[in-house]
């Protein structure tokens, strides 16, 4: 794939279940390091960024290697479709001076048990079928919020894509305290 591949992983403050919940610890680290380490060990994606409109979770997204994205307020409430937030992430000055990307995975920051090893299994369903996004499901085909991988012109579709494929991820996505507890 000889394409400008990035992440943004999109990770909002104020959640109400989990308090902090995309910085939770968890086994010594945040959560959202563990997607951005799943990242960066990722061979197809070239950049990574965390989309927030939190100061700490910024600070704590950059110590990890990630590029910080400052989320606008009007962006970052509970109602606010996700996709929103990333159009605008994914056309901010700091993501487009290295030029548009063609490929944006958006991996969950409350998804810790991501691997590159599943990325790269839907990236390369991308690249084998020519689709235009791939999303994570769990065993029973249910889509789960582990990551989606979408090319860049299908993320600002007004319609829904029939160029799609799934990889199974079996996930678990944190919302509550019980959520942690699964992970063990």
């Amino acid at each position: 794939m000889n394409e400008r591949i990035i992440a943004i992983i999109p990770a909002r403050g104020g959640s109400k279940r989990l308090p902090k919940k995309n910085i939770y610890p968890w086994k010594g680290k945040p959560l959202i390091a563990y997607t951005i380490e799943a990242c960066q060990q990722c061979s197809f994606i070239q950049q990574v960024f965390v989309s927030s409109d939190d100061d700490e979770i910024l600070s704590v997204g950059k110590s990890y290697g990630a590029t910080p994205l400052k989320r606008p307020v009007e962006l970052s409430g509970d109602e606010t479709p996700k996709i929103l937030a990333i159009r605008q992430a994914v056309l901010d000055a700091e993501v487009m001076k290295m030029g548009k990307p063609d490929v944006i995975i958006i991996p969950q920051a409350n998804s810790p048990q991501i691997s590159a090893e599943q990325m790269e299994r839907g990236f390369r369903l991308m690249i084998d079928h020519n689709l235009w996004e791939v999303m994570s499901a769990d065993n029973h085909g249910v889509q789960n919020a582990a990551f989606r991988i979408v090319r860049y012109n299908a993320l600002f579709n007004n319609f829904l894509s029939a160029h799609c494929g799934f990889v199974v991820a079996e996930n678990v996505d944190v919302h509550t305290i019980e959520d942690m507890e699964r992970l063990g």
